[in-house]
């Protein structure tokens, strides 16, 4: 259960039933087609709802409307749509709002609803086995969410409450900040819904108010879109992955996806759990981040909740202005918070530093570092050119570093960081301008690229789509986070490389023998019959195939 009585004014919940192995969207990484059935009910005794059924349809499934179909394309980065949703309703229970209301079970209400759907004699509707369903009532009852199940109300339903229940649907949990303080209603955990730039604080988040709908949710932050599989790997900077342990780094607005750049900086730091780390994100005010205040660099830790025995995202806040909390005398009682403070622009905790280094503009600059490095795969040793260099080299080459980084001083020009003749810039890590030759310095640079393949890749900090041990992201694109065999990871590159001889000439149609993969949509590439039927299988598999922390 996430959202506890919000307000008591609407029911939406939403169940996903049993998924189709060639569905795309139906489990993480969440890409394609997510369809929903959206069903409406009202009870025997209701008003007249506000509403009718063409405003729900716009609210939520029809494209160009700046309703919830376009928030889950711009936030997916165009991986997920609401493609193959539908609405229905209104549907008159036999039951009073009191009756509903008073009721223990919230799947009761859920079920009440879709029982009445399906016995309507003029349009009865039942939802598909392989749809979420999402029930809106009039008046409201509940305000809720669960895994595949959400909870709204027709009353007072506004656009980020619907796209935050929505949010749990797909299995999205709360954000937290570190502020211990704060306490967003009686029943709430310390810090739960303290981080107004992310959609899972929507108790608590900056709204456009000149957005339709009842104003703009803001953008999920940056692990939450990364635990959807919606931010592309090559835009996610893991620190240390590549041997090289502090670097700058330009951030790219969350919000501005089609700017080149990074987009989060993962910063891991703890040996123990490599599910435990920092994020680094910049958002502006613009798209749909337009109701935030002002541009800002933040930066979550995602921990373990053991409250909820969950990994979450906690912002990391400057001290507030702690009050007093007033007592609670039922399960909704009075709203007690703290001074917000604002989110630190650095960090030095953990062997992890992290600084703004001046003021932020359309892109943002961060210096960062870490101590925790991966360890090496047997035979192979730290490179240690410096101090922050960890790539993973033979002995031999790391002799060399060292000896080149004893000659340093006789091969620059007096008084200049201008190599003599003969001699260039190694470049083993940003800002290396130690002396070599040629020859070394193109060995540092294939030893760099080669840093992934020489360490332990069973101590990499992967994120929450990490694979379970034996299998590796498929890649067959940039977005592509299914978790395949390394043979069928092999065949994908293969079949990526041999694309363009496996089309008739100047058209997208696959020459004899061959059809498209659809390993994820649009996915054209022309691969033999048991090759995509193995895509179609691994995607089916995909959540499976995830590791799971052990908690």
């Amino acid at each position: 259960m996430r959202d506890r009585n919000l307000k008591m004014l609407l029911l939406v919940v939403v169940i996903a039933a049993a998924v189709s192995p060639a569905a795309y969207g139906q489990s993480r990484p969440y890409r394609g087609s997510i369809p929903w059935s959206f069903v409406l009910c009202k009870f025997s005794d209701s008003p007249a709802p506000p509403h009718d059924l063409r405003y729900y349809k716009q609210m939520t499934i029809q494209t160009g409307t700046k309703g919830l179909a376009d928030y889950v394309h711009a936030v997916s980065n165009g991986a997920a749509d609401l493609g193959g949703s539908s609405v229905h309703g209104w549907y008159t229970e036999s039951h009073t709002t009191s009756y509903e209301a008073g009721l223990s079970s919230r799947y009761q209400r859920l079920q009440d609803c879709l029982t009445t759907a399906a016995a309507d004699k003029s349009d009865p509707y039942v939802p598909p086995s392989s749809q979420r369903v999402y029930v809106i009532t009039s008046p409201a009852v509940d305000l809720v969410g669960f895994e595949n199940c959400c909870a709204l109300g027709d009353d007072e339903v506004a656009l980020p409450e619907l796209a935050h229940e929505f949010g749990h649907g797909i299995d999205l949990e709360h954000s937290f900040s570190n502020d211990a303080n704060y306490h967003n209603a009686c029943w709430s955990q310390p810090g739960e819904y303290d981080n107004p730039w992310d959609l899972m604080s929507a108790a608590n988040v900056f709204v456009d108010p000149t957005h339709d709908w009842g104003g703009g949710p803001p953008f999920l932050d940056a692990y939450h879109q990364d635990e959807m599989g919606w931010i592309p790997q090559s835009r996610v900077l893991t620190l240390g992955m590549d041997g090289i342990l502090a670097r700058t780094v330009t951030l790219t607005p969350l919000s501005q996806q089609q700017t080149s750049g990074y987009l989060v900086a993962r910063v891991p730091f703890d040996s123990n759990d490599l599910f435990h780390y920092y994020t680094v994100e910049y958002r502006t005010a613009d798209n749909w981040d337009s109701g935030i205040r002002a541009n800002i660099v933040m930066i979550n830790e995602v921990k373990l909740n053991t409250n909820d025995n969950l990994y979450q995202t906690f912002l990391l806040r400057e001290a507030g202005t702690k009050v007093t909390c007033p007592s609670c005398s039922s399960a909704v009682g009075p709203t007690c918070t703290n001074g917000a403070g604002a989110p630190v622009q650095s960090v030095n905790a953990n062997g992890v530093k992290i600084s703004v280094q001046g003021t932020p503009g359309q892109q943002a600059t961060i210096s960062i570092s870490t101590e925790l490095a991966m360890p090496c795969l047997q035979g192979y040793v730290w490179r240690s050119a410096s101090a922050i260099d960890r790539v993973c080299v033979k002995p031999a080459s790391r002799s060399q570093a060292q000896s080149d980084n004893a000659a340093a001083g006789s091969r620059h020009l007096p008084n200049s960081d201008t190599c003599i003749q003969g001699y260039v810039w190694r470049e083993a890590y940003p800002g290396d301008h130690v002396c070599v030759t040629t020859a070394t310095r193109s060995q540092t640079q294939t030893e760099n690229a080669q840093a992934y393949d020489n360490a332990d890749p069973t101590r990499g900090v992967y994120g929450p789509n990490t694979c379970a041990s034996p299998y590796t992201w498929r890649v067959a694109d940039d977005l592509d986070y299914v978790c395949v065999t390394t043979a069928t990871r092999a065949q994908t590159q293969a079949d990526n490389a041999a694309a363009g001889s496996r089309h008739v000439n100047g058209s997208d149609t696959c020459i004899a023998g061959y059809v498209w993969r659809e390993a994820y949509p649009g996915d054209h590439v022309c691969v033999t019959p048991a090759t995509r039927s193995q895509a179609q299988s691994d995607n089916s598999q995909a959540n499976s195939r995830i590791a799971k922390p052990n908690l």
